[in-house]
């Protein structure tokens, strides 16, 4: 480090230390002089005002409050009526004339027996048309297609049942010309209402029959879940599908 003068500190103790304290001099004087700064230099800070505010309900009954409540605009006063003419005298009304009541008309006699044949001829050939003709068979109740029931006495849920037969009833299709024929599958119905297992009881003695009958089982799975209040995992139902009227 050269000085002004063009010679080099640093040669000597006593030229080192002076330059150590001509530096540790202007450090000190800056550090005052940002501390007497930032002292006597305060920023100002702006503090809004603030209003402390309690918020109340209105009454359920507007009536109850003070016309300076009132949030309906003040209605400007009616102008003064102007004064009611004089009455006339009112005047009689007219009496209304009394008017003739028609005569009732006379009822027609009836016509005595024998007067007209030709309507008495007719009339009596209806009666004997109705009594020869035979009396129609009283139709007696539709054959079921589809009977389903549990394997199991234990399981007492009927509607679960008539849900089980609506569904099988539903996909049901037979092959057409069979007559006289009936199938018997036995399946197993899951705690989740899926089909575990199906096999055939009872054969139709027709092959397209009894595919029909395993495919109306498959086809409806899954039944809706077991009931709640039934203890096994699964249960076994018998269905006899016959052929459709």
């Amino acid at each position: 480090m050269k000085l002004l003068t063009g010679k080099r500190l640093g040669q000597s103790r006593g030229e080192l230390a002076t330059a150590v304290l001509f530096s540790l001099l202007i450090h000190v004087i800056t550090v005052a002089g940002a501390l007497f700064l930032s002292l006597a230099v305060r920023p100002r800070v702006f503090i809004p005002p603030f209003y402390r505010v309690n918020l109340v309900d209105l009454p359920r009954d507007l009536s109850m409050l003070p016309p300076s409540a009132s949030t309906q605009p003040l209605a400007p006063p009616a102008p003064p009526a102007p004064p009611a003419p004089a009455k006339a005298a009112p005047k009689a009304a007219p009496q209304p004339r009394p008017t003739a009541k028609a005569a009732p008309s006379p009822m027609p006699a009836a016509a005595p027996k024998g007067a007209m044949p030709e309507l008495d001829a007719a009339k009596q050939a209806k009666e004997h048309v109705a009594e020869d003709a035979p009396a129609r068979p009283e139709t007696g109740p539709k054959q079921e297609t589809v009977a389903v029931a549990s394997a199991s006495s234990e399981f007492r849920f009927p509607p679960y049942v008539a849900i089980v037969r609506d569904k099988v009833e539903r996909n049901w299709n037979p092959p057409p010309g069979a007559k006289g024929v009936k199938v018997k599958v036995v399946f197993k119905v899951l705690r989740s209402g899926r089909v575990g297992d199906a096999r055939l009881a009872e054969s139709s003695g027709s092959f397209y029959f009894d595919q029909a009958a395993m495919r109306a089982i498959l086809s409806s799975s899954p039944f809706p879940p077991l009931p709640e209040g039934f203890f096994r995992e699964s249960e076994t139902f018998s269905v006899d599908l016959m052929e459709r009227e």
